[in-house]
């Protein structure tokens, strides 16, 4: 019964608790990238390292966000996720600065156009964690 008592003793800033958070889901995504490229034999590769999988999925998931806010739309994590990979595929092959150039055009145009249907399709980073 002491280690109840202590749960409420250890009280969490929230930064601290976020950032705890932050570095789970870290883990998750960047595993979950891996597993789903090794699988299909597409980027992300051992050529794109952790912290490039992570600021690539915050600089281009943050973008269709408010993107899709300006639009008026919510999108779907997992069709950000798709997004996301296939952004993975063009840092790979063109790199930074390309896919920076590309991004921007794709916002661009799904602002214009709507999403594209192939980027419709979703992918779940965290299966099994649904009900």
């Amino acid at each position: 019964m002491k280690w109840f008592a202590r749960l409420f003793q250890r009280r969490r800033s929230p930064q601290n608790a976020h950032e705890e958070f932050m570095a789970v889901a870290r883990v998750l995504i960047v595993a979950r990238y891996r597993e789903i490229a090794a699988r299909a034999g597409i980027a992300p590769t051992a050529a794109t390292s952790d912290e490039q999988i992570m600021a690539i999925y915050q600089k281009v998931g943050t973008a269709f966000r408010m993107a899709s806010e300006r639009r008026g739309e919510h999108l779907p994590a997992g069709v950000i996720n798709r997004i996301v990979l296939k952004f993975y595929q063009v840092y790979e092959t063109t790199g930074e600065a390309f896919m920076d150039e590309h991004l921007l055009y794709e916002i661009d145009k799904y602002l214009r156009e709507g999403l594209r249907p192939e980027y419709r399709q979703e992918i779940d980073l965290m299966p099994g964690l649904k009900e």
